[in-house]
């Protein structure tokens, strides 16, 4: 795409939004524009599991120095992390790149891990069907494994069912956690709280979950006990 003859203008301050929710409208005409924030074009779509809102998103980052498109898809269940920048490979809020989703791999060299345009209108087109139309085949699919997962996975299930039923002052456990994460090289799983270890303990009573599952036991409790916080 950096090489491509391309005639058209230059992208004009703006422009790139416009293309952007023009084509989104024309390929995925579900998700809404959110909001640019940090150079990151952010797109939304809501659904609902359990009368939970899940917010799915895709985030298109444009780098001006080197022509480059970082694109990544996450579904969301605690709005706090709508505009977060971290990648999740948890049962909560799962934020991967499209990227790797497309090749089932993380390990790229740069001219790989990243979509590109010349600075023009024409090449940027092309470019922003590219992305959208690999997120229409890769990035979809993602979004419904992670639907079925909120509705059928025993882990996630038992989860709800806790906070559903704990009563506690959420910003007093909101402080406690963080306080506990803010000590020097303390990890999730180090938590001591006693609600975080009486959720830990009664996820990992669950029987029949995956070796993977079971290893993001310590993450999902934590992530749980925050959207509990952030309701």
């Amino acid at each position: 795409m950096l090489s491509t003859q391309d005639k058209s203008p230059e992208l004009l301050k703006g422009e790139v939004k416009q293309i952007l929710i023009r084509t989104a409208s024309e390929i995925l005409p579900d998700f809404g524009f959110l909001a640019y924030k940090d150079k990151c074009y952010s797109f939304k779509r809501e659904r609902q599991v359990n009368n939970i809102k899940v917010y799915e998103l895709l985030y298109l980052v444009f780098n001006d120095k080197d022509k480059s498109i970082s694109c990544s898809i996450a579904s969301i269940l605690n709005p706090e992390y709508i505009f977060s920048d971290q990648y999740d490979t948890g049962l909560i809020n799962p934020h991967q790149d499209l990227k790797v989703l497309k090749h089932n791999s993380g390990a790229f060299n740069f001219h790989d891990a990243y979509y590109f345009h010349n600075g023009k209108v024409q090449t940027t087109i092309e470019t922003v069907k590219q992305f959208f139309g690999d997120f229409k085949k890769y990035g979809l699919p993602f979004l419904d494994r992670q639907l079925e997962r909120l509705k059928s996975n025993s882990i996630v299930k038992r989860g709800f069912d806790y906070i559903d039923d704990l009563q506690t002052d959420k910003q007093k456990l909101k402080t406690e956690l963080t306080q506990e994460l803010g000590k020097g090289g303390f990890l999730i799983s180090d938590i001591k709280h006693p609600i975080y270890v009486d959720l830990k303990e009664k996820l990992q009573s669950v029987s029949g979950q995956s070796k993977e599952d079971r290893q993001l036991i310590p993450k999902t409790a934590h992530e749980l006990l925050e959207l509990y916080c952030a309701r």
